[in-house]
């Protein structure tokens, strides 16, 4: 997920497919990016779990290459 705030690909809304880029946000801290992860999973996914800064980061390192 933390990927995915700094890339998409396409995807099919009510039929119509869209596969536009996402805007980047680098200005996001890690904590932040866990912060909006855990409210989309808890708002949207109705995972109920907290998304930790310390699992963001590896993935976010992932992203820069």
């Amino acid at each position: 997920m933390p990927d995915s705030l700094r890339s998409a690909g396409p995807i099919v809304v009510n039929g119509k497919p869209y596969n536009r880029p996402m805007p980047a946000h680098p200005q996001l801290s890690d904590l932040e990016i866990a912060e909006v992860i855990t409210y989309i999973y808890n708002e949207w996914g109705n995972e109920a779990k907290l998304t930790d800064v310390k699992s963001v980061k590896p993935i976010l390192e992932g992203c820069k290459k």
